[in-house]
């Protein structure tokens, strides 16, 4: 496959203008068509895109190679399993489904079809991950805190998956093994949905992660501590900084509990997280290979969203019928 891939994105909001941007950037896709059904929307990507647009994502068939779907979350679903249905390789924004079942029934149908299924956890795709990654070992404990101030979109769901899901991403990646326990509560502010949380997150190999995500804050800060044998990392996702103490192996053991102990301070170069994500969805259609962040990998991060939202929701039962949690 050598020949321009032929690109569509359905839903031109906030996020979907940036899928657009980036394919008409990529030298290999060509931005062809964008689905929406507001008008306004898409006389918008018209002006500012310069392509056809369309009202139905199904007009898309037949006249496309891939799709980003930037629409809310309660029709990924549909629309995705019209365009999968299709054959057509679909990038779809976090979380892969409003519920697991309907996840699970996408990446089912994309094996069949035997077209490239990625979800949007953008994080993975980040420069920050990316020098993080190389230096982890074996994790022990995981701390990850992500609080922005509020913002009116991404409404129609709680805080759990619109923006604790990347970091819930983000450690199962680091981790490398299966979750099997979540505890966790949370708490509506500005919405009707929990707008902040914090969730315990038990591995099968025995690691913990401490998650936190707020929509509420007064400020953005977006960090990850990780602490294994022998080395802690600090790693700033916002401002690009990443810290790491580690001791030598085998520096002697003394009275003075720094000996051999070294800090590095690293400034990551900035990259954008959405070029690099996009870039690997046109290599894995072209090369036929699996995603970094595939379906299964999305359903496995929803699954576990999905635990802290019931922990959330039997936390709150028992507060609302006194049983006095002391929390």
């Amino acid at each position: 496959m050598t020949a321009s891939l032929r690109a569509a994105v359905v839903g031109y909001g906030y996020f979907g203008r940036f899928h657009a941007r980036h394919y008409q950037e990529n030298p290999g896709a060509t931005l062809v068509l964008v689905s929406d059904r507001d008008p306004a929307r898409r006389a918008a990507a018209a002006e500012e895109r310069g392509v056809e647009t369309v009202a139905d994502h199904r007009d898309l068939i037949g006249r496309v190679d891939l799709v980003s779907i930037v629409v809310p979350t309660s029709v990924h679903h549909a629309v995705a399993r019209d365009l999968i249905d299709a054959g057509i390789h679909v990038l779809i924004e976090k979380p892969i489904a409003a519920d697991l079942a309907q996840g699970e029934d996408l990446v089912r149908l994309a094996d069949e079809r035997g077209v490239i299924l990625q979800v949007g956890h953008i994080e993975r795709h980040s420069a920050a991950y990316r020098a993080l990654s190389p230096r982890l070992s074996r994790p022990l404990y995981i701390e990850s805190e992500r609080i922005s101030p509020y913002k009116p979109r991404a409404t129609d769901v709680d805080v759990v998956l619109d923006l604790m899901i990347h970091d819930i991403d983000l450690v199962i990646g680091m981790v490398g093994s299966r979750v099997v326990s979540a505890d966790a509560i949370g708490a509506p502010v500005l919405t009707g949905t929990a707008d902040l949380a914090n969730a315990r997150i038990a591995f099968e190999n025995g690691v913990v992660a401490t998650v936190t995500a707020s929509r509420v804050s007064h400020k953005t800060e977006r960090m990850v501590r990780v602490f294994q044998r022998d080395s802690y990392i600090v790693c700033d996702f916002a401002n690009l900084r990443l810290t790491e103490i580690r001791r030598d192996p085998d520096a002697p053991v003394g009275n003075n509990p720094l000996e051999g102990l070294a800090l590095e301070t690293v400034n990551i170069p900035r990259q954008d997280s959405l070029a690099n994500e996009i870039a690997e969805f046109l290599s894995c259609i072209r090369e036929k290979r699996r995603p970094v962040v595939d379906g299964r990998v999305g359903c496995e991060a929803l699954r576990v969203a999905n635990m802290i939202k019931e922990s959330m929701a039997e936390r709150r039962r028992l507060i609302e019928h006194g049983a006095g949690l002391g929390v």
